[in-house]
């Protein structure tokens, strides 16, 4: 799981890192130079794509994804833990659906052959960003619980980086 962890966090990391010098860069010569890159804001789109449902599954690693902490602060202990462990039952079922759809999405777009309009890359590509994220999110999930169920770990507390 260390490697796992780390390959979503370079993941993020380069394509956050593309994005931003790309855009910089695209400011520049728009502003600069009076010129413009076509494929630029194609390209930092798909990439925010990406980064965003590899970072959804990061999310659920680290325990940090928004929720409503009234109701869990006013439980204690086995309702506390009762009901993080539906939310992550409940998640677990959104994400397999999720995997299902996104995955009859990706096959629908590689039979059609579609293609980006300006990178010109297969858009099944990009589809890959959200059945490749949910899995990992279901992986996650499953960790969390199983660590949650042997009591290993305190379902009110977030993993550090």
């Amino acid at each position: 799981m260390k490697y796992l962890n780390k390959i979503e966090e370079i993941i993020i990391v380069v394509g956050l890192f593309m994005a931003t010098s790309l855009l910089f860069i695209n400011i520049v010569l728009r502003y600069g130079f009076a010129s413009n890159t076509t494929w630029a804001e194609e390209f930092i789109r798909y990439v925010m794509i990406w980064i965003t449902f590899i970072g959804g599954s990061v999310c659920f690693r680290k325990g940090l994804h928004v929720g409503v902490d009234f109701l869990v602060d006013l439980l204690k202990g086995r309702a506390k833990k009762g009901l993080h462990l539906f939310v992550n039952v409940a998640s677990m079922i959104f994400m397999v659906f999720l995997i299902k759809y996104s995955l009859d999405l990706v096959v629908f777009t590689m039979q059609t052959g579609q293609i980006t309009p300006s990178l010109q890359i297969p858009l099944y590509v990009v589809y890959l960003a959200i059945p490749i994220g949910s899995t990992l999110s279901v992986i996650h999930l499953i960790l969390q619980t199983t660590k949650m169920i042997r009591n290993k770990e305190d379902s009110s507390k977030a993993e550090t980086i």
